[in-house]
């Protein structure tokens, strides 16, 4: 048992919740496509059972979408519309957080009914920086606790955000985590509990947040291996010296000093269980290009695994008995450059192994190939499990122990 047992945080389990209002944190930051739609419900759908679990109470739903000046910062009004299409007329959307329409419905709302706010990062204070005292004497807070007799975080994929609607209610409120919260971090310590051989396939393109999981994990569980890819991939090969030294500069000039020193200090230690691609593609003027990593050019664009990069971590794959996923190969908004996502997702599913996935673009990915009831799990979390597996335990969970 690791400390992200569920038993270590007070649970829904432990009130008598029948009849009572619930201010429920959910998290369905869903994938956006470029004309505006959600590309993906299933993140909504976890929530079902939280939704059937609270039954007998009145809920209302709070999420964010997106970060302010994104693209994929819209409105929940498409969510609110999907959830209408499960619950029907129990549900209702309000395009208001903390305003008159919002409180009316939050004080209309009866047992066996479900509202859904509107996107909290509308609200400035949503994102603002302070302690959970400090975030508890906010507007946004102050306007909403008197109407609600818990707070429930149920919010697993945004855990690793210190924002004021994970954080600035339990001060004033009675909390603890959902029905989704305690599946995921049951998921998670019996993942991280069991000694046996894993491969963690990381991409994407922070360096610093990959180097902590790396450590954490390699230290712990001497039948780790880590395969990665995306932009992250091409920096970690600077710093160990498998491309051109010419090219070696150019690369790192940019990463601060601390990160490189702590990246040099996991690959000699524990490199021979640290696998980096060794061919690349990118597109240059409408054509696809690949190299080897040997061939590599300072300005390349690392934009997907190549194919012999493919071959060798199936190959991998096939000798352990789990796998965790968290992050494409690739830059997978481009179908020229999710191919290498895609083979690795479709490799996968072929091997008798047991698979987790995790991170909304790999959820996606799963839908569009059809393959997400090959996987044994598929997590609602993306950053959230990767600060869960860096050791950390974010503040947004920390308040909720016991």
């Amino acid at each position: 048992m690791s400390i992200l047992s569920p038993s270590n945080f007070r649970s829904y389990r432990e009130y008598n919740l029948e009849n009572k209002k619930l201010l429920v944190r959910i998290d369905i930051n869903l994938p956006i496509s470029r004309d505006g739609k959600v590309e993906s419900f299933y993140k909504v759908r976890k929530y079902m059972k939280t939704i059937d679990v609270f039954s007998d109470s009145a809920i209302v739903l709070v999420s964010h979408q997106g970060r302010v000046g994104d693209d994929n910062f819209i409105s929940l009004e498409q969510h609110g519309e999907y959830l209408y299409n499960l619950l029907g007329d129990r549900f209702n959307f309000v395009m208001d957080i903390i305003g008159e329409k919002a409180i009316d419905y939050i004080k209309r709302l009866k047992p066996g009914h479900v509202l859904l706010l509107d996107n909290v990062r509308l609200l400035s204070e949503e994102t603002m920086e302070g302690s959970p005292d400090e975030l508890s004497k906010t507007i946004f807070v102050s306007r909403l606790y008197k109407y609600f007799d818990y707070f429930v975080n149920d919010a697993f994929g945004a855990i690793h955000r210190a924002h004021t609607s994970l954080i600035g209610f339990p001060p004033v409120l009675k909390s603890m985590i959902g029905p989704l919260m305690e599946e995921e971090l049951m998921m998670l310590d019996k993942f991280l509990s069991e000694r046996s051989g894993c491969v963690y396939i990381l991409g994407g393109s922070k360096l610093e947040t990959k180097i902590r999981v790396m450590e954490n994990i390699l230290r712990f569980n001497p039948n780790a291996v880590f395969l990665i890819g995306g932009m992250v991939s091409i920096a970690m090969h600077a710093i160990y010296g498998s491309i051109p030294k010419k090219e070696v500069k150019g690369i790192l000039d940019g990463i601060d000093r601390r990160i490189i020193d702590s990246c040099r200090v996991v690959i000699e230690e524990f490199g021979d269980r640290i696998y980096l691609p060794i061919d690349y593609r990118y597109v240059k003027d409408g054509v696809l290009i690949e190299k080897s990593i040997e061939n590599y050019s300072y300005g390349d664009p690392i934009q997907d695994i190549g194919p012999k990069t493919v071959e060798k971590y199936l190959d991998i794959i096939k000798g352990f008995k789990r796998v965790f996923i968290n992050g494409p190969m690739g830059i997978i908004e481009n179908s020229l450059t999710r191919w290498g996502t895609e083979e690795i997702l479709k490799g996968i599913a072929n091997i008798n192994i047991y698979k987790v996935v995790g991170g909304g673009h790999m959820i996606s990915s799963l839908e569009k190939l059809g393959l997400l009831e090959r996987y044994d799990y598929v997590s609602t979390g993306g950053g959230s499990l990767l600060t869960l597996l860096s050791g950390e335990i974010p503040m947004p969970l920390k308040i909720l122990m016991k």
